[in-house]
């Protein structure tokens, strides 16, 4: 629906209920006057003229119900516009339907008849536990692999190719090959039922290998901390090349007021002021004060100023001097997530856009829902050496 529509009809109906049926009603009924009639109006202002003293206890209930109608009015249509009476409704009926159907949801029930409430935020989403019981009949002579010592655990380092895992119809078998190249090695710890007669390799994509059934008791005792998500799909971007590419004269490594700039993209009517975020791991985004402090990014064991927030102040700053010089385009602020992951960032992306200000990925920097660099680019013209002198004396003036 769109938006003044929307607008429109919530204050029309808001109107019906709260003007028409309430307020005129109370009026009319309390001391007989009509809310939407100008001959009501009229005897009230004619009653003023005459010098109506106003001295009862009902005549000061009368004045205040009938001049702040129309403040409640606005007051509760601006309260209702906010509310999200589509998802409010679905609320609702779903719980109806769980209700009458003794625990079953209709809308979220999957094939599988698990009940999904929300979406798993990629800060939740983690590998799955093995389930030993799933596994192919495989005698345990296959999976030990002979040591010289089976008394003495081993601190050698495994490596894994592809061709070491084998599958067929009769079971699975594992086929080692030890050293210290650089692959991807797995050296269990010196408790572990792993050096208690054989080695298992790990999995190439990360993932910890899982022992034989014997040799673990519980899955869920494992730390999540000690599960390896698979590693990320590289995107190999040349930024500069990228931005050349749309039109746009390239600085690198530019420091203005201190700060640096990784790249100032610059056109004739545009100007990108991108920051690589320099910060590995998870963290989760927010963009509002909170008691008057510069917004916050939190991750598991620490925090940090919005990279974000910073990265506008820097642009507004900037924009100034600029103004100052004569250059009348446009500044746009441009984040760049390269290594780490910003959570809730398809929470942010309507908080991004509001603030003007581009966030996007490239290299293994997630999530999905942010575009690539390439992607965020837009094209532009070449710059007159106006716009670089302009440039120039705003950086070196600043």
């Amino acid at each position: 629906m769109n938006k003044w529509i929307r607008i429109a009809l919530i204050g029309l109906i808001w109107g019906l209920i709260f003007l028409v049926w309430l307020v005129s009603r109370f009026l009319e009924i309390n001391w007989n006057f009509h809310f939407f009639q100008l001959n009501d109006w009229a005897f009230l202002l004619d009653e003023f003229r005459k010098g109506w003293v106003i001295n009862k206890a009902s005549d000061v209930i009368f004045f205040i119900v009938l001049f702040s109608a129309i403040p409640l009015f606005l007051i509760g249509w601006r309260f209702f516009i906010k509310i999200e009476w589509l998802k409010l409704l679905r609320r609702n009926v779903n719980r109806l339907i769980y209700f009458l159907t003794g625990g079953e949801s209709v809308l979220h029930k999957k094939q599988t008849g698990k009940i999904q409430l929300k979406k798993k935020s990629s800060k939740t989403t983690r590998p799955r536990a093995i389930d030993t019981g799933l596994r192919p009949a495989t005698k345990d002579s296959e999976l030990k692999v002979p040591v010289d010592e089976p008394s003495v655990p081993q601190k050698t380092t495994t490596a894994h190719n592809n061709s070491s895992y084998n599958s067929s119809s009769t079971g699975s078998s594992f086929n080692s090959s030890y050293g210290n190249s650089s692959g991807y090695g797995y050296t269990p710890p010196s408790d572990s039922p792993f050096n208690k007669g054989f080695n298992v390799p790990s999995m190439q994509q990360g993932l910890s290998a899982s022992p034989a059934p014997s040799a673990m008791a519980s899955f869920d005792d494992m730390l999540l901390e000690d599960i390896k998500l698979p590693e990320r799909i590289k995107i190999e971007e040349d930024i500069p090349s990228l931005f050349e590419r749309a039109n746009y004269t390239v600085m690198k490594n530019v420091l203005f007021t201190g700060k640096p700039i990784d790249y100032l993209a610059i056109s004739e009517n545009r100007i990108i002021v991108a920051v690589v975020d320099p910060q590995t791991g998870d963290w989760l985004a927010d963009e509002e004060r909170f008691n008057g402090e510069d917004p916050l990014w939190f991750s598991e064991s620490s925090h940090r100023v919005s990279p974000v927030f910073q990265l506008l102040e820097l642009t507004k700053k900037l924009m100034n001097q600029l103004s100052a010089e004569g250059f009348s385009g446009s500044v746009m602020p441009m984040f760049i997530e390269r290594t780490g992951m910003i959570i809730n960032a398809e929470d942010m992306l309507t908080i991004w856009k509001d603030l003007s200000v581009i966030v996007c990925r490239t290299d293994i920097g997630g999530p999905d829902e942010l575009k690539t660099v390439a992607q965020s680019i837009v094209a532009g013209e070449q710059p007159s050496e106006i716009v670089l002198q302009q440039v120039q004396k705003a950086i070196q003036g600043e």
